[in-house]
């Protein structure tokens, strides 16, 4: 899992609670992984690839 946050991954909200969810990583595929520590909820978004492999 890459630990670098990119600049161009926009916050995600909690759709229960309107909180807003905690970027906890993004995965080399593009998968940015959201948390909801009020929720205990985890949303994952597709955000593009990483330059991982250059």
């Amino acid at each position: 899992m890459v630990t670098d946050i990119p600049d161009d991954v926009p916050p995600e909200w909690c759709p229960d609670c309107g909180e807003r969810l905690a970027l906890t990583g993004v995965q080399q595929a593009g998968i940015a992984q959201f948390f909801c520590e009020t929720c205990r909820y985890r949303h994952d978004r597709y955000v593009g690839q990483s330059d991982a492999s250059a």
